[in-house]
């Protein structure tokens, strides 16, 4: 027995050393991806970020379909060559046409959606999509209309029922906590845009304007700008072109501070399996306001909310 003490402790040793191989093996993903559906300027920004957070990730290799549908079919056939060859363990895709390329091209990879205006629906044909985007909350959107325009007291939406109805039991809760009035003025379709917003400039102080294609959209969109611009309205959107179009200000994704824990997070999700959380803090946002509009709107000032980094333009 004396002589098999030895041999067992050795066999111990080499038991533990062949799990911690098996971990740190289980830990590296060399071969990641990250696909753009059209690069912005935000975006190698929000890329390198996940490099830097991600150790076990680097080099992320970036690739853009510069919103071709034939680059993307280069790139679907590009993502199945490495594939094939063991040289693509996860892809981090940014926009929904990239999210659905790389979803119909790989179905056991796994595929981090990020940088989107609002979240895809849950589907079960496409298992391995994991939604991490960094949708700004209602209560900070909220919050950030009132600290744009302190004077306001009834906030107005609008959007269809679909849009909006999600988010009635939020908007009422939180517009409470902050004594303030919203309001929920529903279209159908692009044609009743005109009189819904005229209803909701005459009932309300400012306006946000949720990611709705019925609403805003290029038939759309100019008049929502010279009407709001006109009645001198406080609005609130979600896309910095909109800022850019004219619109007071739009609350986006900080694409620096969100590649940073988005990296965090699958550097965790390769150690342990374990599919991220990332806490929705004022950190991971930024608001763009239009100087011009800004001057042009008396209740205004341009000043973003504790947290959120501020881009005037």
């Amino acid at each position: 027995m004396t002589n098999a003490l030895p041999l067992l402790l050795q066999v111990a040793a080499w038991l533990a050393m062949f799990a911690i191989s098996a971990v740190l093996q289980a830990a590296k993903a060399e071969n990641v991806y990250v696909i753009d559906t059209s690069k912005r300027p935000h975006s190698l920004a929000f890329a390198n970020a996940i490099n830097q957070a991600c150790p076990s990730c680097q080099p992320v290799k970036y690739m853009d379909m510069h919103g071709s549908h034939r680059l993307a079919r280069q790139i679907g056939s590009t993502l199945t060559d490495l594939h094939q060859k063991k040289e693509l363990d996860l892809v981090v895709t940014i926009g929904r046409p990239a999210t659905r390329l790389v979803a119909r091209t790989l179905d056991d990879v796994p595929i981090f959606h990020s940088m989107a205006a609002n979240p895809l629906p849950d589907s079960n044909e496409s298992p391995n999509v994991i939604n991490v985007e960094a949708v700004p909350p209602l209560s900070l959107q909220l919050q950030t209309l009132i600290t744009l325009a302190p004077e306001t007291r009834t906030i107005g939406f609008l959007g269809t029922r679909e849009t909006l109805e999600p988010h009635l039991n939020i908007a009422n809760k939180a517009a409470a906590q902050m004594g303030i009035q919203v309001k929920f003025y529903y279209v159908r379709r692009p044609y009743d845009v005109s009189n819904g917003l005229r209803k909701a400039i005459r009932e309300t102080d400012g306006l946000i304007f949720l990611h709705d294609p019925v609403v805003v959209n290029a038939d759309t969109v100019n008049y929502l700008l010279r009407l709001t611009l006109e009645n001198r309205i406080p609005t609130l959107g979600y896309s910095e072109k909109l800022v850019e179009r004219g619109m007071l200000a739009a609350l986006t994704t900080n694409p620096e501070y969100f590649g940073k824990k988005l990296g965090e997070a699958i550097q965790q999700y390769i150690e342990t399996g374990e599919e991220p959380s990332i806490e929705m803090i004022p950190a991971l946002f930024q608001l763009h306001i239009n100087g011009n509009t800004a001057s042009q709107t008396p209740t205004v000032q341009a000043v973003a909310p504790n947290g959120v980094r501020m881009v005037l333009r």
